[in-house]
């Protein structure tokens, strides 16, 4: 039966055909050739995804960067700002500090200037022989020693 099915294939095809590989094709070479199209197109589709995957990646680290940039900006901007703040409370104190020191400054040349006329008022009366006191203080009699009720004392009797 092997001799005779193999004279066959060779009258019919012209050689030996395996059989075991003809029954695992459907028998429809479109079919075939349109599954080893989609193999390779899907071969093809999974090398694109796998690049744009890579690039979305780059795309993502370079992304993360900016940010952490843009981040330190704004720390560096809030510090900015902060700084600021302090700096404009100092200068609000060291302007209240200056107006501090000009008012004692002031009192300062003031009570000098006061002192000076003393001085000199001081001078002018001691070479008239007048008296040396303050000009705004009197002179206030000598206090006289309380007088007491008699009645109100008790000698223990």
């Amino acid at each position: 039966l092997d001799q005779q099915c193999n004279e066959l294939m060779r009258t019919k095809f012209g050689r030996l055909v395996d059989l075991e590989a003809l029954q695992m094709l459907s028998g429809n070479r479109r079919l075939e050739e349109l599954k080893q199209e989609k193999l390779l197109k899907e071969a093809a589709y999974a090398k694109e995804i796998r690049q744009w995957d890579v690039y979305l990646y780059k795309i993502y680290k370079i992304f993360v960067a900016i940010m952490c940039y843009f981040a330190h900006i704004l720390y560096n901007l809030y510090m900015c700002e902060c700084i600021q703040g302090r700096q404009q409370f100092q200068d609000y104190r060291r302007r209240t500090d200056q107006e501090a020191i000009q008012n004692l400054q002031d009192l300062v040349i003031k009570q000098s200037q006061q002192a000076e006329a003393l001085r000199r008022e001081i001078h002018l009366l001691s070479c008239k022989g007048g008296h040396m006191l303050p000009p705004d203080q009197t002179r206030l009699p000598p206090l006289s020693p309380l007088r007491t009720p008699i009645g109100s004392i008790n000698t223990g009797k």
